[in-house]
């Protein structure tokens, strides 16, 4: 077709004579629009990271027999070029992990030590040292943990089972950690997504794109004919002059941004690995069309979601055993290690509302999607088999319901300055109880 260029790996041809100027074209045409939209949403990139990834995407293409050492060097420069003294730190673990990564016991050490223990401590022991303010690196810290617990996992699965093995190589390990997104928004990718055969699809490309663009004027708009901040600059004392109406407005307002702006900015990475010819899939697939709380976080960031199967729900025994349990657990799981902070940051500790409310917030998703599996396990009916409804008046209710539901539980996480009681509180008005 056309609108492809497969490029087999390691092995492969350069780019056709006439493919080239179309592919130049567009790379510049998609680290141009991620520079000038993302920018406006908030997620203004480097310059010369956005120079140093574009032209190692079209380095890798041409030479596809490089790709890998194209794509690791991309991602270190560009790291570099946000942290320079956190790179070499980070250039020395993935080194070490490199070394280490055949002794599963030295690996751990090696992880544990230099990914927790040594920059938490440096930094509670010398906090009052400006340089040390931007040593470290949290997200790549944060990265650092969960590539390393997939890869282990997967290589142990694989032992087990007879599946595919990651990669040993040792640049298809460090790819891992060095994947040139990694250094925008790192989401930590599946080792055997990145081992897979890479090609460039123009027309993927150019459909993700054409979506993050979508999505960012529609965030852009709504930040424009909303209130500042919606819930976010909400305070105690606004909350007895705010109608029903409005307060619905405040909550849709702010679950619609959050949204936008998650989606927006998922894409930004994604567009980037596709780049470089890694098939990556996208990391929101219409989430606002779910129509129960199982299909909601099949179709919500499904990068985290896979991470979490993976690492806690499956091992935990998935839905063999002590389903619901599992399930529960798997959702604080998301809570503690993801988004309360506590690994990758600078902290031996997180004040409570980090912990606290993004507990809450996640054990109400948990217990809605052991509801929905408990119809459905009541009913007789099979969730993996349930086919595609039609559209109706009961799949319009059920948008609807699962939408308005999911937006009334991000009331617990998106207005930091109420009192928990009064976000209850500002729930319960919004459902006609008070």
């Amino acid at each position: 077709m056309d609108h492809q260029l497969s490029l087999p790996c390691p092995a492969g041809t350069p780019i056709e004579a006439r493919g080239r100027l179309r592919v130049v074209a567009l790379t510049a045409a998609t680290m141009a629009v991620i520079s000038v939209v993302g920018g406006a949403i908030g997620e203004q990139l480097p310059v010369g990271v956005l120079t140093v990834i574009g032209v190692g995407a079209l380095a890798a293409l041409y030479r596809p027999q490089w790709r890998v050492g194209v794509a690791c060097c991309s991602g270190l420069v560009g790291l570099a070029i946000i942290n320079p003294v956190f790179s070499v730190y980070f250039a020395i673990l993935v080194g070490a992990l490199t070394l280490s990564r055949l002794r599963t016991r030295l690996f751990l050490v090696v992880l544990v030590t230099a990914a927790i223990v040594a920059p938490k401590t440096a930094f509670s022991l010398r906090y009052h040292q400006p340089g040390y303010w931007n040593w470290i690196n949290e997200p790549s810290l944060t990265l650092t943990l969960l590539v390393s617990a997939m890869w282990l996992r997967t290589r142990r699965q694989a032992s087990r089972d007879g599946a595919p093995s990651p990669p040993e190589d040792s640049l298809s390990f460090v790819l891992n950690y060095l994947f040139p997104s990694h250094v925008t928004n790192p989401l930590p990718y599946s080792p055997r997504l990145l081992a897979r055969n890479r090609e460039l699809d123009e027309r993927a490309i150019l459909v993700l794109l054409g979506w993050f663009v979508a999505k960012s004027l529609a965030l852009m708009g709504l930040r424009a004919l909303g209130p500042r901040g919606f819930l976010s600059h909400l305070v105690p004392g606004d909350l007895p002059a705010l109608g029903w109406l409005e307060l619905w407005g405040l909550v849709l307002g702010s679950y619609l941004e959050t949204y936008l702006s998650l989606a927006a900015t998922a894409d930004i990475p994604v567009l980037m690995g596709r780049l470089f010819g890694f098939g990556l899939p996208d990391p929101f697939r219409f989430a606002l069309l779910a129509w129960n709380p199982v299909e909601l976080w099949r179709r919500w960031g499904i990068y985290n979601r896979h991470v979490l199967l993976q690492l806690v729900y499956f091992p935990l025994g998935g839905g063999l055993r002590r389903k619901y349990l599992n399930v529960l657990l798997t959702f604080l799981a998301s809570a503690l290690l993801l988004h309360s902070g506590w690994f990758g940051s600078k902290y031996w500790q997180v004040g409570v509302p980090g912990w606290r409310d993004q507990s809450v917030y996640f054990l109400l998703q948990g217990v809605a999607v052991c509801a929905c599996l408990a119809v459905w396990d009541w009913t007789g009916k099979q969730t993996a088999k349930r086919p595609r409804p039609q559209l109706s008046l009961a799949l319009v209710a059920a948008v609807v319901g699962t939408q308005a539901w999911s937006a009334l539980v991000h009331v617990v996480i998106l207005a930091p300055h109420v009192e928990l009681a009064d976000r209850a509180r500002l729930v319960a008005r919004c459902l006609g109880l008070s």
